[in-house]
């Protein structure tokens, strides 16, 4: 296994985490037991921080901040130091004296979910893992199956149906077998069976209620707080970005706290956490993880009836809210981006200009602040080729998923030992 992972902590109640526990994807068993699901977040060290940050190795991608990185190999197809774009047009139509993109869509796989995976993977590669896992309506399957391809290890993903076609063809491109489920809980049941009968090393949420994807992989997005102040010279006054189950915002704000503590900033930003159906804002009510009423929506990536506690303890971290949005203002937000920009996003990647907008007209930011959105995936995702024909819906069982794969003429000898391996043989 080579070094020892970093330690965990509970990011709800602060129990520590055993690195090699096999059902770590549950989280932090206190919290499950209270009935409050949380995930763990890994800890680094200051001094690691520091170095990292201060004394960067000559890398041109993410892995130049290694040093604060759960592992020391890294997996990469050059993600991360991505630009941060200046947006005068649209920054005078929102009232926004300084507003700036910080552009995901540049990585690899066109969104900021190749930090996660980045990292994710080589920890499953590290950890000896032979297959990864992943449960995905888009970018996160996407973006794991480029990376298992990348690092030499299977992929399976657990789709749904009513995923754009061109999210399924992206998905399948890498080489990763995907099916289709009727629901995300049937697609959280394959993957647990594949994790503890096969030893699958699961790379996003695999639970129900959900708590986060994998506490190592989330490390990845701390890059992103390392390169804003890197590019700006010290964090942004105020950083949006969209969210579903808190990832990403959970990753970023992890990062800033690491910059602070180790006293490379002394502040950080406000941090709005963009959603579409609200549970993020109901839930800092104090009114529970969900469900809220939900309806289908061309922002699917941050479609979701239910939040996570860790969503919740990210924006209690840093004093950040969370922001909701209409539908129409994230098309109108999708159009202004590209005729005043020349950026094409997908729909939850318009969502933080949507909420900049709104919060602009509120009077919520002063006239020398620096405001960054998110924008964390093309909208080129649409109009790839494909077809969802090609992924086969299966029921939320090994055998069924075996034996489509066999009927699709999917697994040769060596796939099949790999997907369907004996952990202890």
């Amino acid at each position: 296994m080579g070094t020892l992972l970093p330690p965990l902590v509970c990011v709800r109640c602060g129990a520590p985490g055993r690195r090699t526990d096999p059902q770590r994807y549950l989280g932090c068993p206190r919290c499950r037991i209270e009935g409050q699901p949380a995930n763990y977040r890994g800890t680094a060290n200051p001094g690691a921080v520091v170095d990292a940050v201060r004394h960067p190795n000559v890398r041109r991608d993410m892995w130049r901040f290694a040093g604060a990185l759960p592992v020391p190999d890294p997996v990469s197809l050059g993600e991360g130091h991505t630009p941060l774009v200046r947006l005068d047009a649209l920054g005078k139509a929102y009232g926004i004296g300084h507003l700036f993109a910080k552009n995901e869509s540049v990585n690899p796989t066109w969104s900021h979910k190749d930090r996660l995976a980045a990292v994710t993977v080589a920890v499953a590669r590290h950890t000896g893992a032979r297959v990864v896992a992943a449960a995905s309506t888009g970018n996160h399957g996407a973006a794991v199956a480029a990376y298992a391809a990348r690092a030499g290890l299977r992929c399976v993903v657990a789709t749904l149906a009513y995923v754009p076609p061109a999210m399924h063809a992206l998905m399948g491109a890498y080489g990763a077998e995907v099916v289709a489920l009727a629901t995300s809980e049937e697609r959280y049941e394959l993957i647990q069976a594949g994790v503890e009968r096969h030893g699958w090393y699961p790379a996003s949420n695999i639970t129900a209620p959900a708590v986060g994807s994998d506490p190592y992989g989330i490390a990845g997005y701390k890059t992103i707080a390392y390169e804003l102040v890197e590019q700006l010279g010290g964090p942004p006054d105020w950083l949006l970005l969209p969210v579903a189950y808190g990832d990403c915002l959970a990753g970023i704000v992890e990062g800033f706290a690491e910059l602070r503590a180790a006293g490379v900033t002394d502040r950080v930003p406000f941090i709005v956490a963009v959603e579409l159906f609200g549970a993020l804002a109901r839930a800092l009510e104090g009114r529970g993880l969900g469900p809220v009423p939900m309806h289908p929506t061309a922002a699917f990536s941050i479609a979701g009836a239910y939040t996570t506690n860790q969503a919740v303890a990210a924006l209690e971290r840093c004093g950040g809210f969370a922001r909701t949005v209409a539908e129409d203002g994230i098309a109108e937000a999708r159009l202004m981006l590209g005729v005043t920009s020349g950026l094409l996003v997908e729909a939850a990647a318009a969502a933080p200009f949507a909420a900049a907008e709104a919060l602009a007209a509120d009077g919520a930011f002063g006239p020398d602040e620096v405001v960054v959105c998110l924008l964390t995936s093309t909208g080129l995702k649409d109009r790839l080729p494909g077809s969802p024909s090609v992924v086969p819906a299966v029921a939320p069982d090994l055998g069924a998923f075996r034996e489509a794969l066999r009927s699709a003429e999917r697994l040769d000898p060596a796939r099949e030992a790999d997907l369907f391996a004996d952990p202890g043989g």
